[in-house]
């Protein structure tokens, strides 16, 4: 499961987020995907939800744990 609540994202330097109050969740065995023109902020999204950015404001929560805490066992689980 996913749940991403608030999320919002701003890369150093920049001055506006690239990612602003994003909120969605995703049940176990759902499939999901991320539509939207260049620049609205998908592979950032992505790189929240695996922990590779850390630095967020709001929730995000893959398998009932915050995405900062991410560990290799983690991984295993996900797939």
């Amino acid at each position: 499961m996913i749940d991403v609540n608030g999320l919002i994202f701003t890369y150093p330097g920049a001055k506006a987020p690239a990612i602003k109050d994003l909120d969605f969740s995703v049940e176990s065995g759902e499939i999901f995907g991320f539509l939207g023109p260049n620049g609205a902020g998908k592979s950032t999204t992505q790189k929240v939800l695996t922990g590779l950015l850390r630095d967020y404001q709001g929730s995000v929560n893959v398998l009932g744990r915050d995405s900062r805490a991410w560990g290799s066992d983690l991984y295993e689980q996900v797939g």
